[in-house]
């Protein structure tokens, strides 16, 4: 657990803010089931490393600790610089956001594509539903504006802290047109892996059709890399328009 001996009872009660007895209970397995928050100041307290802290939450609560309960990311770690390279090596745009849809890492062709995710403080989920922009490059945006607040509703019912999406939601919610959509609509959706979006690309000055695949690295649970990809032109259904041939997405522009 990162200590060389075992913590005194009272210290990792206090940091928990909890009694020692409580503590104590919990250790022998007599303690009531607790809550969410407890385990979150528990963890943090024995200074648990992720497999750890799953270990904790599987066996106290039965489910995985939430996005958010670690410290924040060291994107300079050799982990996401591994990260990083799977992006480099992947030919098709791809990209890499965190809990709270903000864009951590992406290759060149995603740069390329979409040079929004270049831009300092890039979110999916501000480009959907707040930049104009989106309105002109996603064919059917009320669509897609539908399926990122039903994102946003399940991130939500997580309750995590420190999470920007109720600052986000708050300024699309000014669109009458966006509150419109939140109002008369109760939908939840979990991630947009198999999506199909068509987008116009201004590299190319025309639209495309892609598939979103959406994967999280095994190590950091709340991340998602996401690669934009597309059937080859013989296997496409019909309408579907995919990138020519001799298009190279690792040229530079």
């Amino acid at each position: 657990m990162g200590q060389s001996k075992p913590m005194p009872q009272a210290l990792v009660a206090a940091r928990c803010g909890m009694s020692e007895r409580w503590y104590r209970d919990l250790e022998k397995g007599y303690a009531p089931k607790p809550d969410r928050d407890a385990m979150e100041r528990l963890a943090d307290a024995l200074l648990l490393e992720t497999d750890q802290r799953l270990t904790l939450f599987l066996y106290t609560i039965g489910c995985n600790p939430p996005a958010g309960v670690t410290a924040a990311h060291d994107y300079n770690s050799p982990e996401h610089r591994a990260i990083q390279l799977v992006l480099d090596q992947t030919q098709q745009p791809a990209y890499v956001s965190d809990a709270d849809w903000r864009i951590v890492a992406y290759n060149r062709p995603a740069g390329e594509w979409f040079p929004y995710v270049r831009t300092d403080g890039a979110n999916i989920m501000h480009w959907g539903l707040i930049s104009h922009e989106s309105r002109e490059q996603l064919a059917s945006w009320e669509t897609h504006a539908r399926v990122y607040l039903g994102m946003i509703r399940l991130e939500l019912a997580r309750k995590r802290p420190h999470s920007i999406l109720p600052e986000i939601l708050e300024k699309a919610l000014e669109d009458p047109l966006i509150k419109s959509y939140w109002d008369e609509d109760t939908t939840v959706v979990a991630n947009r892996d198999g999506h199909h979006f068509r987008l116009y690309i201004q590299k190319f000055e025309r639209e495309f059709d892609f598939i979103s695949q959406v994967f999280i690295p095994a190590r950091f649970d709340d991340l998602r890399l996401v690669i934009m990809t597309w059937p080859q032109e013989g296997e496409s259904p019909s309408g579907f328009i995919v990138p020519p041939n001799d298009t190279d997405t690792r040229k530079p522009a």
